[in-house]
């Protein structure tokens, strides 16, 4: 079950939603079935990666449970959480105490900086 094997389950995934999809056009209904496909698709692919040898697991676990949330029509709820957390700490950012200030550049720094900055030849001869 290497990389060909996912290439193949994406295409038979594949070759079926556009035949369901060219069935609706002309005109028979397939509804609820790809409400229940996508999600099914979505749980055996993480499920897969889970169980498998070389799978990751962290990944498995975060495909199977979208699909999961998908299937039972709550991935609403997933999303709305992400949010609320992600306001939550853009808000505790906003008002946690700063660091130290950053201190000053070092000396030689600043020095480097003047002669840099420092008017050349080249400079006062454009100004003549």
């Amino acid at each position: 079950m290497g990389e060909r094997s996912g290439k193949i389950l994406l295409g038979l995934v594949l070759l079926l939603v556009g035949g369901l999809v060219l069935l609706d056009l002309i005109g028979i209904d397939s509804g609820d079935l790809i409400g229940v496909l996508i999600p099914g698709v979505l749980m055996f692919y993480g499920a897969r990666k889970i169980l498998g040898p070389s799978g990751s697991r962290f990944w498995g676990i975060l495909i199977f449970l979208f699909g999961f949330l998908m299937l039972i029509g709550k991935l609403n709820l997933l999303f709305t959480s992400l949010l609320a957390i992600g306001i939550i700490y853009l808000g505790y950012r906003l008002i946690r105490r700063q660091d130290a200030p950053k201190e000053a550049p070092p000396e030689w720094e600043r020095q480097w900086a003047r002669k840099v900055l420092q008017e050349d030849s080249l400079d006062r001869w454009e100004k003549r």
